[in-house]
């Protein structure tokens, strides 16, 4: 992940350098994005790994 974080820092400052002040915001709304995919999709498994260990546990104590 640190080696993504420097890949946009400097991106940015090429960006800037370059004048491409245009796709900057371009650029912080395609972070933004992807990391809230990222944060949705990993508690989303967690949240589907807990429910199934969950419906697990109650078969299993249902059946003893």
């Amino acid at each position: 992940m640190i080696i993504f974080g420097l890949i946009g820092i400097i991106l940015l400052f090429w960006f800037a350098l370059e004048g491409l002040w245009k796709l900057i915001p371009w650029l912080v709304l395609a972070v933004i994005v992807t990391s809230t995919i990222g944060f949705i999709t990993d508690h989303f498994i967690f949240f589907v790994v807990v429910v199934i260990a969950l419906i697990v546990m109650y078969a299993v104590g249902k059946k003893g």
